[in-house]
């Protein structure tokens, strides 16, 4: 069974739901999974977890994610992008590009945001998109989000003023709602017409790959080196490594900074940037055998000096 990362280039017309399937079928593996969704009309960057890499899923997609997206004013559509139906027009005569930029100060740092209707989320069991879809109403309950970058990169004018907007936000922020919120600040209505995110964590556009590269040659990003952004240190010990995998506590060798790094090296400043990208555990050690087939992500405790498994991976043949 192989164990890692794809950091797949979804293409814009396909779920995520159908970029997971997609890799279950070409690795013949049921056990994967994605490390959030991302808008079906939407392209660019999708991590997805295969084997033991899925029980990382949850600190891979805790990072912030980037995104380049594209509003179109005047007019706002059911679904907030271009695959929906209009359901409202306003006026835009007032928006320029100065009055753009001084709206986007009010949607810097955390604020409040009411995902769309069209969306994932569940309410009482059921997808909020099929209660759309059905024609029933929802509830839906705003969440507290982190806009990190919010600039204008290009602005059109015209009848449809459009605007280029690149964004940095925490998880679970919906671009959709963002570009409606800006409209609604300008006195009129927006809609996003284009989409593109270009990092999920420390996964990067240049990077991906497409779906038609992994059919050809499907290569993940080994285990250990994901590892690697959860834990700046690690300790080859085989007795701690199968102590730690029982659920045990373990007293373990002081750790050792990752082979083939070296401080202010540029492979460590790299390692660093993607640690704090994916919102990685500062204070986990790597520890695994000998043969690299039994790995725990562990926390060391400075009171008592043993540490205590956080996760354990189980590589070995079966």
């Amino acid at each position: 069974m192989k164990h890692g990362v794809l950091n797949l280039l979804k293409p814009p017309g396909m779920t995520s739901h159908d970029a997971v399937a997609f890799v279950r079928r070409v690795l013949q593996n049921k056990r994967v999974g994605h490390t959030g969704t991302l808008d079906p009309a939407a392209a660019g960057v999708l991590p997805i977890c295969v084997g033991q890499a899925t029980r990382i899923a949850e600190y891979l997609q805790a990072g912030t994610k980037e995104y380049l997206a594209e509003a179109t004013f005047g007019h706002e559509t059911d679904t907030l992008d271009a695959v929906g139906k209009t359901i409202r027009e306003a006026p835009t005569a007032q928006i320029n590009l100065e009055s753009l930029r001084a709206a986007l100060d009010g949607f810097r740092g955390e604020i409040e945001q009411t995902p769309p209707l069209y969306s994932a989320i569940k309410q009482d069991g059921q997808k909020l998109y099929e209660i759309a879809r059905a024609g029933g109403e929802a509830d839906i309950k705003s969440r507290k989000v982190t806009i990190s970058k919010l600039v204008v990169t290009r602005f059109i004018e015209g009848e449809k003023p459009r605007a280029m907007l690149h964004i940095e936000c925490s998880g679970g922020t919906y671009v959709r709602s963002l570009v409606r919120d800006i409209g609604n600040a300008l006195g009129s209505a927006a809609t996003m017409t284009f989409l593109v995110r270009s990092r999920s964590g420390g996964f990067e556009l240049k990077e991906a790959v497409s779906c038609e590269e992994f059919a050809q040659n499907p290569t993940l990003i080994p285990f250990e080196e994901v590892l690697n952004w959860c834990a700046a240190a690690s300790v080859e010990s085989d007795e701690a490594a199968l102590t730690l995998f029982q659920g045990k506590l373990v007293k373990a060798p002081q750790p050792r900074l990752l082979e083939g790094y070296k401080e202010d090296s540029d492979a460590w400043k790299r390692l660093q940037t993607r640690r704090v990208q994916t919102g990685a555990l500062k204070k986990s050690v790597m520890i695994h055998d000998t043969a690299k087939t039994l790995f725990a992500l562990a926390i060391p405790s400075r009171e008592t000096g043993f540490y205590r498994p956080e996760k354990v991976f189980d590589l070995r043949a079966k």
